[in-house]
């Protein structure tokens, strides 16, 4: 396939793709942390494991995004730049807001409706494999799923419509 045709449906199957693999990392290094974070306050808790996830995950979407995601960009060497990536920080930033808001509210309706706190998972109980039949683990990964969704369809439009804008348009 020529790089000035880019197909779209391939472009969003790269874009899962990459999103499942970021969110993998993003996922692993959130538990990681709340392992790590075990003695603080939920909120604190919070903040940093989500965070940490957002880190490793706002890197390695921008090199993915970069180099194997969106082919056939405007002008490749303007995703390279540093305003480009200052653009694509902020960006993945109010991403990763929405992300932790709808984190922070099923964390609060999970723990007011049935008393079941989802910062009380970890790796290390995801590790164990004795998560079966623990609500909080199963809440825990409803609330992951639900906010990296909402942080996917947020950064899919924002890259392809104002970040990497196809030359073919």
């Amino acid at each position: 396939m020529e790089e000035n045709k880019i197909s779209v449906g391939n472009e969003v199957i790269r874009f899962a793709v990459a999103g499942i693999v970021c969110a993998i990392a993003d996922f692993l290094v959130t538990a990681l942390f709340l392992s790590i974070c075990k003695s603080m306050p939920d909120l604190w808790k919070g903040i940093i494991s989500t965070s940490m996830g957002f880190i490793v995950g706002v890197i390695l979407n921008y090199i993915l995004s970069t180099f194997w995601v969106f082919k056939g960009v405007e002008n490749k060497k303007e995703t390279k730049s540093v305003w480009f990536i200052v653009k694509f920080v902020i960006l993945s930033a109010i991403a990763m807001g929405l992300s932790y808001g709808t984190y922070e509210i099923c964390h609060t309706c999970f723990l007011s409706w049935w008393n079941l706190n989802i910062y009380n998972q970890g790796l290390g109980e995801i590790l164990k494999f004795q998560f079966w039949g623990d609500p909080e683990f199963w809440l825990f990964a409803l609330s992951f799923v639900l906010k990296t969704l909402i942080g996917l369809i947020w950064n899919y439009f924002t890259r392809k419509f104002i970040l990497y804008k196809n030359k073919n348009k």
